[in-house]
């Protein structure tokens, strides 16, 4: 469903253990080889989030297909489309997406952000092409813009500027990761031993 998603905002959430950072790697290198000269930008909150995450798992898939530049933080693909990794811990960061421009932008776990730097990040996403502009946001429940995505994909509450047909959200399952229920099949019972409010 994810992957298949048109609309102009994706919210993906939900469970811990649900693909939502594989999805997000798969989804960005569909976008990357399907349209030539494409720019794509995949956020986290910390840099060592996205080193984890994203850029060492896109270094091993990746290798042949794609070059990475490790001061500029970018996958250049031969076709001229970019992967680019942000960050945003705090206020000074936001200093990075000054004048930028993304077709596609992934905040990944986008409820660790503030509000006010998920709006000034997605702000970025435009240019004058043909290509999609859309923008996918993983969550969980919690974290400083909690609030704001609830607002936006589950109680579709939506002010003035904002449009409901934009808005898409896909429930995250820790079933639907097909891979860790056959490698660590007692990783639900780990969840399920949680406190009631985190579980």
């Amino acid at each position: 469903l994810f992957l298949a998603d048109h609309h102009k905002y994706v919210g993906y959430g939900g469970a811990r253990g649900g693909g939502k950072s594989w999805v997000v790697r798969d989804k960005a290198k569909r976008l990357a080889l399907r349209y030539p000269g494409i720019k794509l930008l995949i956020v986290r909150r910390t840099y060592a989030e996205l080193q984890n995450n994203h850029i060492h798992p896109l270094r091993g898939d990746l290798v042949g297909v794609a070059r990475y530049n490790l001061s500029e933080k970018i996958f250049y693909f031969p076709n001229g489309s970019t992967i680019k990794f942000g960050y945003c811990a705090g206020d000074g960061d936001l200093d990075q997406y000054q004048g930028a421009e993304y077709d596609v932008i992934f905040l990944d776990e986008a409820t660790q952000l503030k509000e006010e730097w998920i709006k000034k990040i997605v702000a970025c996403m435009r240019g004058v092409n043909d290509f999609p502009k859309r923008c996918y946001m993983t969550c969980n429940p919690g974290g400083p813009s909690h609030g704001y995505i609830k607002r936006l994909f589950i109680d579709r509450r939506y002010n003035r500027g904002e449009r409901a047909e934009d808005y898409s959200f896909i429930q995250s399952l820790v079933g639907d990761n097909r891979a860790l229920m056959e490698s660590d099949p007692d990783y639900v019972h780990q969840l399920e031993a949680l406190p009631a409010k985190l579980r």
